[in-house]
């Protein structure tokens, strides 16, 4: 037993030997980490210069145009915007020469446009860019492009004195002097030709022919078929050869 106890003894004292030199250890070396601290450089601080700001926070809400553009194409644009349909002109009405009211359906003498020879039309025809819709003895219905125009038969009148004068020139025979022109208040509704013998000039529709310039014979006058027939309309009055039936 007494050896036991010697040799705890013993063993207790080596601990503390070495708990104590360990102490000693730890406490030379935070005395030379002083001292190595305490004789380091002191460096300068640097004069004029100031701390770099912090980046700012990046936020999606700013980069909305770059994505909405093509970086590449200066038109490209997210708002579409869609161009209004080109403004379609209205073309020039046609001219009037005419009606004859007692035709069967009645029918009305125009020109697509002033120059151009007449030609005996009904409703439902077209001429030119129009289509007669109806008419009467004083007024027409055009329609272009769904759009429908009430016109007065005065003013689709040919109203040029010198296309007039050609018109009527044209329908004079060649032996006729120039004093067997129509009068004034009479129309001339027959294309350009030759006039027969008869007084009848050429067709404006079926059963029916025009008088010539020259044409002297009296209203009701039968010749080859054909009943002269004169009527009166706002434009003077109108001749025309009917087909007998």
């Amino acid at each position: 037993m007494s050896r036991l106890f010697l040799l705890n003894v013993l063993l207790l004292g080596g601990i503390a030997m070495a708990s104590m030199k360990l102490m000693e250890l730890r406490e030379e070396t935070a005395r030379r980490e002083a001292m190595v601290h305490a004789s380091a450089p002191v460096l300068p601080k640097a004069k004029g210069t100031t701390a770099v700001p912090a980046p700012d926070r990046t936020v999606a809400a700013n980069y909305l145009d770059i994505a909405a553009r093509l970086l590449f194409s200066k038109d490209r644009n997210p708002t579409v915007i869609i161009a209004p349909p080109p403004v379609m002109q209205t073309p020039a009405l046609p001219m009037a020469y005419g009606v004859l009211m007692i035709a069967d359906p009645p029918i009305i003498m125009m020109a697509a446009k002033k120059g151009e020879g007449q030609k005996g039309y009904r409703a439902g025809d077209q001429i030119g860019d129009y289509k007669i819709v109806s008419f009467d003895s004083r007024s027409i219905v055009l329609e272009w492009n769904g759009q429908k125009f009430n016109k007065s038969l005065q003013d689709l009148a040919d109203r040029d004195a010198k296309t007039a004068e050609l018109m009527n020139r044209q329908n004079v025979p060649a032996e006729a002097p120039a004093a067997a022109a129509p009068a004034a208040n009479t129309q001339v509704l027959s294309n350009p030709g030759s006039a027969a013998a008869s007084g009848q000039g050429t067709v404006i529709g079926e059963g029916m022919r025009a008088c010539v310039a020259n044409d002297s014979a009296s209203p009701g006058t039968v010749s080859d078929g054909y009943r002269k027939v004169v009527s009166e309309t706002p434009f003077g009055k109108v001749c025309r050869w009917e087909k007998v039936k």
